[in-house]
């Protein structure tokens, strides 16, 4: 049933239109066959105008009703998972034997505790700030180990403690001129010995001995000196940051994390927060409001280890990703015809139409794993911004007097 206002506005169209016939036949500009041919004319564009931006409403208002469901089943979801960690906790206790003996918790890392704003002026406070989260680093953690994966964890957390986290950088090249536009900073622990530990195994035992906070924390740290050793000599060289969702929704960690950001955000347009698209399509309602709150501060994020290019391009744009990399012999393939892209069925798209698609949304792809000159020379066909991978230059250690001088102005700075 049209709405009143639709009649009003189509009972005004048609009166403009009589008014426009009545004066074109009353003025003699053209005869009253012709004047009431060009009266109709005007009511049917007014129409089709007024149709036209009805749709456009309508449309606004049916997407903004499909973002507050998505938004609402996050946050169903994160409080069914909080329900059910509660049945099972009630659940563990009603099973218990009456004569078990009580085992205190381990008290929470000190790096996680909320970290107090310091006085003085904004530099000397982000100084200090960081001093205290060094400090803490280089206190030590008394906390038991976990039982999963004991060996990974317990050399996870020495690494820490003595300090052997070092930082890579592998840089992002612009294409065709291959100018380096970012660099993307990696964890490396090195054991006694010296030797560095693969990523899959140390990531894995921090997640699972719930040390990946200290992780993460300690490459932000990293990844924040050299963004401003960088930016001086070129502020349009920026640093993709890896950061683990579980970080993101950690309630004792993220407050400090926020705020240390915000004291360093101009450093918004340089530092890009990268995690996998898993945990990214299964975060929390919590993740997600964390990530907005990061977002309104201008920081963006950037999704990795995609394995197909069927992605909500309006979810990815909503939540602040400005990139995504794929590898570059899937990229090829995909924009080719071999699977469906953003929702458009396979080959619907032309190969070099795929990187604008995703320009449209704010999202630039970057093409990673590149080994050789022959898949450059392709993925240039699909006028794709960006690349990284070995061809460019292997990730790298950044050298050790570089991070020593950082953190030996940090400490000094804090007494």
């Amino acid at each position: 049933m049209p709405r009143a206002s639709d009649i009003l506005v189509i009972l005004t169209y048609a009166m403009v239109a009589i008014v426009a016939a009545l004066a074109f036949d009353r003025f003699g500009l053209m005869s009253a066959e012709l004047a009431w041919m060009m009266g109709a004319l005007v009511f049917l564009i007014g129409g089709q105008v007024h149709a036209s931006v009805a749709r456009a409403e309508e449309r606004k208002v049916f997407e903004d009703e499909i973002h507050q469901l998505k938004a609402a089943n996050l946050t169903m979801l994160d409080e069914l998972s909080a329900a059910q960690d509660r049945i099972d906790a009630l659940a563990e206790t009603a099973t218990a034997s009456p004569s078990a003996p009580v085992v205190e918790a381990p008290a929470a890392l000190e790096l996680n505790q909320p970290l107090a704003a310091s006085s003085g002026d904004a530099h000397g406070a982000d100084e200090r700030l960081v001093a205290e989260i060094l400090a803490r680093l280089d206190g030590g953690r008394g906390a038991p180990m976990e039982a999963q994966a004991p060996d990974a964890a317990d050399l996870v957390r020495r690494a820490l403690d003595d300090n052997r986290v070092d930082l890579y950088l592998q840089p992002v090249v612009g294409l065709p001129q291959r100018r380096t536009y970012f660099y993307e900073g990696y964890t490396r622990i090195r054991d006694e010995s010296g030797q560095v530990i693969a990523p899959v195994t140390f990531l894995k035992a921090a997640e699972e001995a719930g040390l990946i906070t200290d992780v993460d924390n300690l490459l932000l740290l990293r990844c924040v000196q050299i963004v401003r050793r960088l930016t001086k000599s070129d502020r349009r060289v920026g640093v993709f940051c890896n950061v683990s969702i579980r970080s993101l929704a950690d309630e004792d960690f993220f407050p400090a994390f926020l705020d240390f950001l915000r004291r360093n955000s101009d450093l918004a347009g340089a530092l890009i927060f990268e995690m996998p698209r898993a945990q990214f399509e299964n975060r929390s309602a919590l993740a997600a409001r964390n990530m907005a709150r990061l977002a309104d501060f201008g920081f963006r994020f950037s999704i990795d280890q995609v394995n197909d290019l069927n992605i909500d391009l309006a979810e990815l744009q909503r939540a602040g990703v400005r990139f995504i990399k794929v590898a570059g012999d899937r990229l090829i393939a995909a924009a080719h015809g071999a699977e469906p892209i953003a929702g458009r069925e396979p080959g619907a798209l032309r190969p070099e139409d795929v990187a604008g698609l995703f320009a449209r949304y704010g999202v630039d792809l970057v093409a990673e794993k590149i080994e050789s000159e022959s898949t450059v020379v392709e993925v240039l066909d699909l006028d794709v911004a960006y690349a990284q991978g070995h061809l460019f230059g292997a990730p790298r250690p950044v050298r050790d007097e570089v991070i020593s001088e950082a953190d030996n102005k940090l400490r000094r700075a804090a007494g």
